[in-house]
């Protein structure tokens, strides 16, 4: 017997998915305009055989999901903002084709559209230059205007003279359309232009702070930040974090701008006899590649010189010794970027959010010194 009631109650489930599908897809299709009500749960009773329960589940859904409201003694209608959906969601990631950070965070975004029965559409941004990637990205955003996607995931453009400048004007175009935009990764100066998108990553300035409060607690005591020429604004805001905690250890020439492999500008800083003995990279990579170097030197990690980096890439794992570095959380990432669209979606009039994702210190023996 509880068998079959067990098979039932499985039966009654694909009965209410593939009834909220339809109706999702009838919606999505332009089939019910403002005005045009649903079909009753009555019609739905005779339509597909099942209870009345199992029609109300399935009307129940939609309102949960924000697609259709109930107005006593007339009906059920499609929301507004379900007329503007077109069951796809685009993706703005200029800096998809380097490193591992953000094809991660691409797969869970494609993840969460897919159970929810969006398509995730990906913008064609792999030029070799940021110049070429910010013409590939307007163009990118013009598409999905003219295929007017529910909602947007969108990356800020960076090393650029004035990449706000360029994100600002993407963000016109789709305001314009009143197309939901959610930021990621990093966050636009958008001055008297109004903010009305949630930015969703990490705190790069608390990363900072806790990477070099745990040098300082290792024993460093020239504490050094290495970032390559023309950084993004989240590298600038590690090392202020970084800056801060270090303090007077770091001195005034805290900062190393240079190619992480430039053996010769790095030999002018390490050949000193006030060296750095830690050092902090903008990134995995560029501490993988500084170890390298500093080997190259004759200084080896961690006896001679700490290194940490962030992101919590494969290398750091595979460096020898491992790195020290701060875990960049990719899914969680994407999983709140795509609640906060789709919450946006639901809901144009919500206050602009900044939803910082935590991002947990790593220690690994790079930054391990015996005293």
């Amino acid at each position: 017997m509880y068998m079959g009631l067990e098979a039932e109650m499985a039966e009654d489930k694909a009965k209410y998915r593939k009834i909220f599908e339809y109706l999702r897809k009838e919606i999505r299709d332009g089939r019910y305009p403002r005005g045009v009500p649903l079909p009753s749960e009555e019609s739905l009773v005779r339509k597909y055989n099942v209870s009345r329960i199992t029609a109300v589940r399935a009307m129940d859904e939609l309102v949960k999901c924000g697609l259709v409201y109930r107005k006593r003694g007339a009906g059920t209608f499609a929301t507004k903002t379900a007329a503007l959906e077109s069951g796809r969601i685009g993706l703005i990631m200029p800096s998809l084709s380097f490193g591992e950070v953000f094809p991660r965070i691409c797969q869970g975004l494609m993840r969460c559209a897919q159970k929810d029965g969006y398509t995730l559409l990906l913008g064609d941004i792999s030029a070799a230059t940021p110049a070429k990637r910010a013409v590939e990205a307007a163009k990118v955003a013009r598409a999905f205007v003219a295929q007017r996607v529910a909602g947007v995931v969108l990356q800020p453009l960076a090393f650029l003279k004035s990449p706000d400048r360029v994100t600002r004007e993407i963000l016109a175009l789709f305001d314009g359309a009143e197309i939901p935009v959610v930021l990621i990764d990093r966050n636009v100066s958008l001055g008297q232009y109004p903010i009305r998108h949630d930015f969703v990553g990490i705190d790069n300035f608390a990363a900072g702070r806790a990477l070099g409060e745990h040098v300082v607690a290792q024993g460093a005591k020239r504490v050094r930040f290495l970032m390559r020429p023309e950084c993004a604004t989240v590298i600038r805001d590690r090392l202020a974090g970084a800056a801060v905690a270090v303090g007077n250890r770091g001195g005034a020439e805290f900062e190393i701008v240079a190619e992480p492999d430039d053996v010769a500008v790095l030999a002018s800083v390490f050949r000193k006899k006030s060296r750095p003995d830690a050092v902090i990279c903008e990134s995995d990579y560029v501490a993988a590649v500084l170890r390298n170097t500093l080997d190259k030197l004759g200084l080896s990690v961690p006896k001679d010189v700490m290194l940490a980096g962030f992101d919590d890439v494969r290398c750091s794992v595979t460096m020898l010794p491992p790195l020290t570095t701060v875990h960049q959380p990719c899914e969680d990432i994407a999983l709140v970027a795509y609640r906060a669209l789709r919450e946006r979606m639901r809901d144009p009039s919500l206050p602009p959010r900044r939803i910082l994702v935590p991002a947990p210190l790593v220690v690994r023996e790079s930054t391990h010194r015996t005293r």
